[in-house]
Parts: structure tokens; sequence; C-alpha cells
């Protein structure tokens, strides 16, 4: 089966036929608004209470078995801001139920263990109108990323004449492509929290050691409050500093994130960008950084740079000295970047490590890592929850498929 997710704002349908045309059996086209998709809130439960399911009710949900018994989706995208759109984003950041929150190491890198025994290909069409060539480029690269992690084969349509189908091939994110640059200290920066957890997020723990140590000279502003946005997007026009901080989600921002970005104009002033993530290496974020660098262009904004911390998961199940010492090089260089008027490279590049997992870590992983990470943390918290016995369960996949990747 060929599933064609229409993602789009305008779905005008024309495309339809002409993307049949690439394919000899017949598409099963479904259209997903605006409102047919949640914006994935962290909340962990398909891992944890309900294996392999969303706890989200809307039609995004209901579309996961087209998804998961596919042998090839079409994801149709708009794109915004140099990147994909905010809902094309948030599609792909609930298709997290499809893996387990176990890790496997994957050349010096973190990846899901898969859920289901094979993927569909995914293939992406979007408009490059209104797109630069680093930003064509950031967007492509990006794509086939997710496709990477997530077990699948990347190929885009493209107009050449007619339709043609692309593959999509591996290439390294342009880091640090736009240099970091140096300003005088600022006197307040304003740093949008995009985390989408409803409470008790490790990015709110973060900058409120952030706040007590930059006092007045700090404003926190909480992306959830979606009614504030105009306002914000309003205000950003004649804000001089402003930082952008978020954990990372299927390598690039969460969704909410993208929304609140696609509102903003270009202006003067200076933008800056912190990452911190659960998986411990860098790597994982460096797609995002290169679209942040662009973003800074489109914005016409100076490009003070892009701070990564990998690692920080866990971070609330440490003791609080613990928690503390994590927290203080994140702190130092926020506060080094309102000082000076810069991001510290030694501190950067301190927290930026490891940027691959080294030999020695991928080998001591192995040995210790399905103990410690599996049974110590995912396990514990499936059996508090009863869903243990449920923790292998592939809950979208039909009995056609299954007997067919046996």
């Amino acid at each position: 089966m060929k599933t064609l997710f229409d993602l789009r704002e305008k779905q005008d349908g024309e495309i339809y036929e002409a993307i049949q045309n690439l394919y000899d059996e017949p598409l099963k086209v479904v259209r997903l608004g605006e409102q047919s998709i949640t914006a994935c809130i962290g909340c962990w439960n398909c891992w944890l209470k309900t294996p392999g399911r969303c706890v989200m009710k809307d039609q995004m949900a209901e579309s996961y078995s087209n998804y998961v018994n596919s042998d090839t989706v079409i994801l149709l995208m708009d794109t915004a801001q140099g990147f994909i759109s905010h809902q094309a984003k948030a599609f792909l950041d609930r298709t997290i139920p499809h893996y387990h929150p176990y890790i496997e190491i994957v050349d010096g890198e973190c990846h899901h263990v898969a859920r289901y025994k094979c993927y569909p290909d995914m293939v992406f069409y979007y408009d490059n109108e209104g797109l630069t060539n680093q930003e064509e480029q950031v967007i492509e690269d990006y794509l086939y990323r997710t496709a990477y992690h997530f077990r699948s084969k990347a190929y885009r349509i493209v107009k050449e004449g007619s339709l043609q189908l692309r593959f999509l091939e591996s290439r390294k994110a342009k880091n640090q492509v736009v240099a970091f640059e140096s300003i005088e200290p600022m006197e307040k920066l304003v740093i949008y929290n995009g985390s989408p957890r409803r409470s008790g997020s490790n990015s709110a723990l973060i900058l409120k050691q952030t706040a007590e140590a930059l006092g007045d000279r700090v404003e926190i502003r909480d992306l959830k409050e979606g009614d504030k946005w105009e306002a914000w997007a309003e205000t950003f026009k004649s804000e001089q500093h402003v930082m952008f901080f978020m954990p990372l989600y299927v390598h690039a921002m969460p969704s909410h994130v993208m929304a609140f970005m696609e509102k903003l104009q270009a202006s003067k002033g200076n933008i800056s960008f912190f990452v911190q993530s659960g998986f411990p290496e860098s790597s994982q974020s460096h797609y995002l950084e290169a679209y942040f660098e662009q973003l800074a262009i489109r914005l016409r904004r100076t490009y003070m740079g892009t701070a990564i911390k990998g690692g920080v998961e866990g971070l609330q199940v440490r003791p609080v000295k613990a928690q503390e010492k994590m927290m203080a090089p994140m702190v130092k260089a926020i506060v080094n970047l309102v000082y000076e008027g810069n991001f510290s490279p030694e501190n950067i590049g301190q927290l930026a490590k490891p940027i691959r997992l080294g030999m020695g870590m991928q080998i001591g992983f192995k040995l210790l890592g399905k103990r410690l990470t599996n049974a110590f943390f995912w396990d514990k918290q499936l059996k508090k929850n009863h869903a243990y016995e449920k923790r292998f369960d592939r809950p979208y996949l039909s009995l056609t498929k299954e007997s067919t990747t046996v």
C-alpha cells in the first residue's frame, strides 16, 4: 500500500494525479489539515504507559495504521521561513510511537530501537519557490536524516519538466557555515523557552537557574503560552537581543516553536540559539544548527551562534548537586553571552562534547547500556505503569503486513 499524506495548508488536489503517475498502483490519500495534528507534548506515554500507541485523540492518531502498513508514504508539505512548515514538523514529531525508548548505537550515535520490523519509504514533495539554494540543501539534509533515523529510504519528488523521483543521499550537515558574531554586552536578553512539556521540563529548570544568575538582564517567555504569540511577534521587531532555547525533537525544533518562528519578520538586532538533547552526542543537533544559521540570515539579524548540549534527558533524576553541576556550564554560556556579548568558544566547545561517541564509549554502552539504560530506567517506568508486558506491542500493524514481514 502507498499512502499520500497531504499536510499542506491549501490542499487543492491538482498534484495528486501527477504523483499517481509515478507509481503503478492507486494511492490512498489522507488529508491532514491544521486541526488534524495536535503537536507532540513530550509526555512519553507512547513509550511508558501505552507502548507504541499515542494518547492523542485526533485524525493523526487515526492515520497511524495507514503509515505503518504502507510500503511507501508520500508527504506533501509546505515550507515556511526556509524550512518545513510547523504542520509538517508536527507530523514527523508524532511518529515517535513507532519506535522504542530503548537506545542502540549506530556509527557513533544513539538511535531509538525499531518497534516494527520494517518501515515505509519516505517520499517528500514541497515547492522550492522562495528558498535559497542553501535553505533547500538544509531541508533536504534534514529530511534525509529524519528518514535515516526512521529506518526508511528517502526520496524527493522534484519538478524537472514532469515530476521526477530523486533518491536522497547522506550529506554532512553544513556545521557552522555562518560564523558566530560578537557584539557589545547586552542590557537585556529575551529568551523563548521552546519546551512543549506543560510543566517540569528540563528547559524550564535550566532557564530558572539562568534567570537567577542574570536577574533583570534576562526575560524568559514560555512558548506554550500561545495566546501571547501575536504580541511577542510584534515586540520581536524592536527587541535587540533574542535567544531561542529548546529541546531537540526529531533532529529539529518542536513543531510549536516552528509555528511561532513562522510569525517573525526580518528586523534589526541579533539572535542566538541553545539546543539541549537527551542523546549525549551533539552531532544529532547539527541539522538544526544548519537551519538556524540560515534563519538568522533570513531574519536579517546578527547570528550570535548556536550552543548545543547533549545528555540532558536524565537531568531531573539526578541528586540536586549533580543537577547543578550539569546545568552550570549551560548557564555560564548564556551569562557569558549577556555580559561579554559572545558565546565563549571554549565553553561552547566543551558543551558540545562528545560530537560522536568514541570507540571506548561505544564499547562501554554495549557492555553496560542494556542493563543501565534499558532495564534501570525505561523498564522500571514501564513496570510502574503496569505496561511492561506490553512494551513490544505493535498496535497499528495489520495482520496482512505482519505476515509479509515475518
